[in-house]
């Protein structure tokens, strides 16, 4: 069973997408804020990363750096409310598997997950 960590402040999206990619036969693993998030990658390394960008204690992007350099396989989907962040996604496309913007779009959010691990 592939493993997938989300990481966002907002618990009630968390816990839909928890809902939704449990059903869909995902373990889920959840953090709702930066430092939790990155103790998380390192003692149960999940198959992907769904990243929210504003996090507090250590933003999204300084998790992608951190995971970029110490766990650079871990492919990552970067979240976010702020529809204005798409267009750094051409400067992310090298470090990210794929970028969503909130309100996500369940059924777009598991064709996306699928395709990335290959499913």
């Amino acid at each position: 069973m592939k493993k997938i960590l989300i990481a966002d402040d907002d618990v009630s999206l968390v816990e839909i997408l928890k809902d939704e990619l449990e059903e869909a036969g995902y373990k889920i693993i959840t953090a709702f804020n930066g430092k939790d998030c990155f103790k998380l990658m390192e003692t149960t390394i999940p198959d992907l990363l769904i990243l929210d960008i504003k996090l507090s204690g250590m933003s999204g992007l300084e998790i992608l750096e951190g995971a970029r350099h110490k766990f650079k396989n871990i492919p990552i989907i970067m979240c976010t409310a702020y529809d204005s962040f798409k267009t750094d996604y051409e400067v992310w496309a090298s470090r990210i598997a794929d970028y969503i913007v909130k309100p996500v779009d369940l059924d777009e959010l598991k064709e996306k997950i699928s395709k990335i691990l290959g499913e």
